[in-house]
């Protein structure tokens, strides 16, 4: 259909509103309460414009104006301007926004002054200063003055809502955005507005908002009402270098941008990325990041004559890896690191024990693989029927739990423009409907997922898996099977729990169902790059030992792994690569300070098998180095020439062994084929999203919120915006 925007004509597909047609012609309208994955309300009546459409006569032609051949349609306009949000543009309408249209413009300047009838002038405190769309907006179509003369209205300020987001009543412009996050995105209604006219107020209801997807509305807020309680107070938006990366807590690998302030990681908030995440994070993925920046290593330390810990320079740090190994080979050396670590530190590692011939190499966690053809996470939002068994989605995967409840409400994914994705999606509605009957979920304890589905029992996964894969007297275990039977695009999604109880006689018979049903299968990795690692050789060969027989092992360097504390005994000699002084650490003979993966360079893989890119913060951490650097520091002692010496060595081999050119992969990633994978029997793993040192150690923190000082009779100048 053909759209006329201020003069220019555009080509949209059917469906596609107003405001969308608006920013695809190059013009500007503001907003504050539409947003590309939340359904449009037309709730702060800023993105108003001046529409007309042609109307047709009774035998289908056009009203015309005009003669001959120049007659034209006519054009009837809207006796007033509309909101661009909640309205379809049609074929042969004629949009005019403030830059072609006084009325447009003095509309909204108006509207900007009645939104800041009652909003405090906080801006030099707020801490959404520098980001806050209303400040922004305000300069930008608002009348810089006021004509009320009188003092505003007060609420509450500084309000918890929980121990992560707070809540500045004052400031709220009633957008209703976070409302419908809850609603719409996890299916929690925790908050409403209450009371009605000049007194309402949002709040939730008595317990606070419940933890996993609640920081998602401090993103979205476009004011300073909901704000990010572990960053609050500790940086303006433009003093944060901003550094877009993806996250590793989790094999999801979600968009994020990590903001940094002299060497201090103050902030995350969500990236977007269609395909992955969409613009939503869990909260482990926000607000769990402030082991990043305490208590961390920035030197190397080796174990003195006194048997003391002590600071040390890297070329110490060989002779005593070197002092250590004396009368030992490479043979002896046992390598075990993070499932998180990248794909390049990886090939690294194949590399070094493929020259030294080791046996004794591992990654943790590690668990047994299933299938190759994994269903994107876009599809999984797109079945029509999905069982997740064995899985706690919300310790696994918690932003694949947000697309199995996007699939309940119809998978409807915004169109995407020239402008990025579709700003208002006429499709998505306030409180949609959800079809609880095509998921299932079996598990042993009952999980937040368990309550959407509309079938969900509790077992152990194995004798669900025989259910599943035979016949069962349990009426959800039965409903399952009936699910995958019936679904035109049916998905199986095993956990840690699933993945651990396929023997081969199970593994067998799900081969079976998933060739007579067409069901692709969703195994989770165990750790954030646990499927990339699994297409190289990292698992023990033949009389090496696994992670979990580390005390077998007569040199070991480990990285970012802490087997001690998991009441693992140290083997005799012990390198330990990591970021603070963890239990195996305290233990060990030489400390290498080890770089988190928000200071890395380099790709994960996540559980769709499509490749991410991870890029460097600038964080203060002293010496602190990758696993590459690592291994090289072990061969310069064992006087071995390593044919990987860095990041950009590793990610050649990796480009002629993928086929990608993984040095300049786009920030949202791309999906490639991997190869074969390597596997190898593993202890059992129990998957914990949130880990020792992600929340805050500061006291302050936790005696309670953090408060502005305030005068006791604060004075408040009326009128000026």
């Amino acid at each position: 259909m053909k759209v006329h925007v201020d003069g220019i004509s555009l080509d949209l597909p059917a469906g596609t509103s107003a405001i969308d047609a608006v920013f695809q012609a190059g013009k500007d309208v503001p907003y504050f309460c539409a947003h590309p994955y939340l359904s449009p309300v037309g709730a702060c009546r800023m993105c108003l414009i001046e529409s007309g459409s042609p109307r047709k006569n009774p035998d289908g032609s056009f009203i015309m104006e005009g003669e001959g051949d120049a007659a034209t349609p006519k054009i009837f306009w809207f006796p007033k301007p509309m909101a661009a949000c909640t309205m379809m543009a049609t074929e042969g309408m004629q949009i005019k926004t403030a830059a072609t249209s006084e009325i447009v413009a003095k509309s909204q300047a108006g509207m900007m002054e009645f939104t800041l009838l009652n909003h405090p002038l906080d801006c030099p405190t707020c801490d959404k200063g520098g980001a806050c769309e209303l400040q922004d907006r305000a300069f930008e179509y608002g009348y810089g003055a006021s004509r009320f003369g009188f003092d505003r209205r007060h609420a509450e300020k500084h309000y918890p809502l929980s121990d992560y987001v707070i809540l500045d009543q004052e400031r709220c412009i009633h957008c209703k955005r976070c409302v419908r996050y809850f609603e719409e995105v996890p299916g929690q209604e925790v908050l409403d507005f209450i009371e009605r006219g000049s007194h309402t107020f949002i709040d939730t209801a008595e317990g606070g908002l419940p933890v996993g997807f609640q920081g998602n509305i401090t993103d979205i807020c476009p004011v300073g009402a909901l704000l990010d309680n572990v960053a609050r107070f500790r940086g303006r938006n433009w003093e944060y270098d901003h550094t877009h990366t993806t996250c590793t807590l989790c094999p999801v690998g979600c968009s994020i941008t990590v903001d940094a302030r002299n060497g201090s990681l103050e902030r995350i908030v969500a990236g977007e990325n269609r395909e992955v995440n969409e613009a939503w994070i869990c909260d482990a993925g926000r607000f769990g990041h402030v082991f990043a920046s305490e208590n961390r290593l920035t030197t190397p330390m080796i174990r003195n004559e006194d048997g003391e810990l002590v600071a040390a320079t890297w070329d110490q740090a060989v002779d005593a890896i070197r002092a250590g190994m004396a009368g030992l080979d490479a043979h002896d050396l046992a390598i075990f690191l993070n499932a998180d670590s990248t794909l390049e530190e990886g090939i690294a590692a194949e590399a070094f024990v493929g020259l030294t011939g080791l046996a004794s190499v591992d990654y943790w966690p590690r668990q047994a693989t299933y299938g190759t053809d994994a269903p994107t996470l876009t599809e999984i939002a797109q079945s029509d029927g999905v069982v997740v068994l064995g899985a706690d989605l919300g310790e696994e995967a918690p932003i694949l739990e947000l697309r199995i409840l996007e699939m309940l409400r119809g998978g409807i994914l915004p169109a995407e423009f020239h402008h990025g994705t579709a700003i208002a999606d006429l499709r998505l509605v306030e409180r949609p409907a959800r079809k609880r009957e095509k998921l299932a979920v079996i598990s042993s304890k009952p999980s937040r997922l368990s309550e959407q589905a509309g079938f969900s029992a509790q077992m152990d996964a194995a004798t669900a898996l025989a259910g599943l894969t035979g016949s069962s007297d349990n009426a959800a275990v039965s409903a399952a099977a009936n699910l995958l039977k019936t679904a035109e695009r049916p998905i199986l999604v095993l956990g840690a729990e699933a993945l651990a109880s396929l023997s081969g006689a199970a593994r067998s018979a799900l081969q079976t169902l998933t060739q007579r049903t067409k069901t692709r299968i969703l195994a989770l990795p165990a750790g954030a790059n646990a499927r990339g690692l699994a297409s190289l050789n990292l698992v023990p060969r033949s009389g090496g030992l696994r992670y979990d027989q580390l005390s077998q092992a007569r040199v070991a360097l480990i990285s970012r792994l802490n087997p001690l504390a998991e009441g693992q005994s140290r083997p005799r000699f012990l390198i330990s690569h990591d970021t603070h002084l963890t239990a195996t650490a305290l233990q060990a003979d030489v400390i290498l300070p080890a770089v988190t993966n928000y200071e890395k360079r380099g790709i994960t893989v996540n559980l769709e098998g499509r490749l991410l890119p991870l890029r460097p913060a600038a964080l203060k951490n002293g010496e602190a180095a990758d696993f590459i650097r690592a291994l090289s520091i072990v061969a310069e002692a064992l006087e071995i020439k390593t044919s990987i010496r860095g990041i950009r060595s590793a990610q050649n081999l990796l480009s002629e062994r993928l086929g990608v050119n993984v040095a300049e992969l786009p920030i949202h990633g791309l999906i490639a084929p991997l190869g074969m994978r390597y596997d190898a029997p593993a202890a059992p793993y129990t998957p914990l999203l949130w880990k020792e040192g992600m929340k805050r150690s500061d006291p302050v923190y936790h005696a309670g919120m953090i408060e502005l000082p305030m005068a006791s009779t604060p004075t408040f100048v009326a009128g000026d915006d």
